[in-house]
C-alpha cells in the first residue's frame, strides 16, 4: 500500500490535532503510532514502514530529528570504487590509481 504525500500531510495534521487535546490518544501515539494512525485514517501504514513519534520536551521550543549517521561506513559508491581498483586518500575522496 502506497501513501501519497498529501495523505501523509493530512494524517500528521490529524494526529497532531487530536494528540494536542486527547490525553489517551496522545499516550497511544507515543506508545504505538501504527495503531494511532489506523485509528485516525482507518488504514495501516505500508508494510515494513516503521514510525516513532516523540513529545517536545518542556522548555524546548522545537525538536528536530537528525539524519541517519553515516560516519565511518563506506557508501555503496565508495565500495564499488574500491572493488574496481580505486583508492581513497585521507579525506575519503576516491581517485583512480594511475598506471605506472
Amino acid at each position: 500500500m502506497v501513501w501519497t504525500q498529501q495523505e501523509v500531510k493530512e494524517t500528521i495534521a490529524k494526529i497532531q490535532s487530536k494528540a494536542s487535546t486527547d490525553k489517551e490518544f496522545r499516550k497511544k501515539v507515543l506508545l504505538n503510532p501504527e495503531k494511532a494512525v489506523k485509528e485516525i485514517v482507518g488504514k495501516d501504514l505500508p508494510n515494513g514502514f516503521k514510525m516513532k513519534i516523540i513529545e517536545n520536551a518542556k522548555g524546548i521550543d522545537q525538536t528536530y530529528v537528525l539524519p541517519d549517521f553515516i560516519g565511518e561506513e563506506l557508501t555503496d559508491e565508495q565500495l564499488d570504487n574500491v572493488a574496481g581498483g580505486r583508492g581513497c586518500d585521507t579525506k575519503s575522496t576516491c581517485t583512480k590509481f594511475l598506471d605506472m
